[in-house]
This record gives C-alpha cells, sequence and structure tokens, in this order.
C-alpha cells in the first residue's frame, strides 16, 4: 500500500506577500486621489482664466438707466453700479447700468442683461479682486449685453 503525503487543507501566504498586496492597493488609490486632486485645481484655474477674459456669460436682470433714442443693436459705453456690504466690499450684485453715464435725462428700464467679463468680486482663492467699472453694451430686442472694457473710456463733460 502506498500512501500518500498529507497536505494541509489551507495554504497560507507568508505575511510578506500579503503585506506588500496591502501597500501596493494603497499606493494606487493615493495615486488616483492624487491624480483627481491635481483634475480639479486645473479645472477651477481654466474656469477662472475663462471667466476673467469673458469667455463666461452671467446674466442678471438689472435696472438699465438709458436714453430714449438707443436703438437695436447700437453699443453704448455704461457704468457698473454694485451693491457694497457693510464694510465697503463689493457684493458682485450688480445694482444698475448707466447708459450712457453723462448726466442726461434717463428712463429706467428693468431687463435681461448679459455680462461677459468678471462679476465675482472674489476669485476661487477668496482674494478680492477689481470688477469693471465700464462695460460695452449692445442694446438687443429685449436684452442686452454687455463685455467688460479693458481700456476704460473717460465720460465726455457737457
Amino acid at each position: 500500500m502506498t500512501t500518500e503525503p498529507q497536505t494541509p487543507e489551507h495554504v497560507y501566504e507568508p505575511w510578506s506577500k500579503t503585506l506588500l498586496g496591502i501597500v501596493k492597493g494603497m499606493l494606487k488609490l493615493a495615486a488616483w486621489v492624487f491624480g483627481i486632486g491635481i483634475a480639479i485645481v486645473v479645472v477651477l484655474a481654466i474656469y477662472d482664466q475663462l471667466d476673467i477674459n469673458g469667455y463666461l456669460r452671467h446674466e442678471q436682470t438689472t435696472d438699465v438707466y438709458m436714453t430714449s433714442n438707443w436703438m437695436v443693436g447700437e453699443n453704448r459705453v455704461c457704468s457698473l453700479t454694485e451693491s457694497y456690504d457693510g464694510y465697503g466690499h463689493q457684493t458682485g450684485k450688480v445694482v444698475a447700468l448707466l447708459c450712457p453715464f453723462d448726466g442726461r435725462n434717463y428712463e429706467t428700464h428693468n431687463v435681461s442683461v448679459t455680462f461677459k467679463g468678471v462679476l465675482d468680486p472674489k476669485d476661487m482663492n477668496g482674494k478680492e479682486r477689481p470688477i469693471p467699472d465700464q462695460w460695452k453694451c449692445t442694446r438687443g430686442s429685449d436684452n442686452f449685453t454687455c463685455e467688460a472694457m479693458a481700456n476704460p473710456a473717460k465720460p465726455s463733460t457737457p
């Protein structure tokens, strides 16, 4: 009669292999978390730059003070008025647009205005940034589109 050697029912791996597998898994997880974190930072930076350069639109209904002879499709330089908090900081809420800002008799219209440029006084890091106070606005049939002016015009004197 031949007897076969008995083999254990459970084969145990050495601890070093088990620990190596755990460490590899943790490193993969850390690499994924780091990669996703970097991707989020890059996307936020791109969004901020697109906003600053006027590629993102911000639509608000606001009062537009304008003269009655502004034709549809005509451009004008407008002055933006914002609300301020108790500490004198800009809140990003547009109060009104003055078009033009030379002291003529104005008519007030509450219309939808699409702004192409920065309206939020804080950047992604929470630092304050200047909001353009002069905008080139185009009158549409039922709305206005305004782009921030890089080189603001000086108001004309009557």
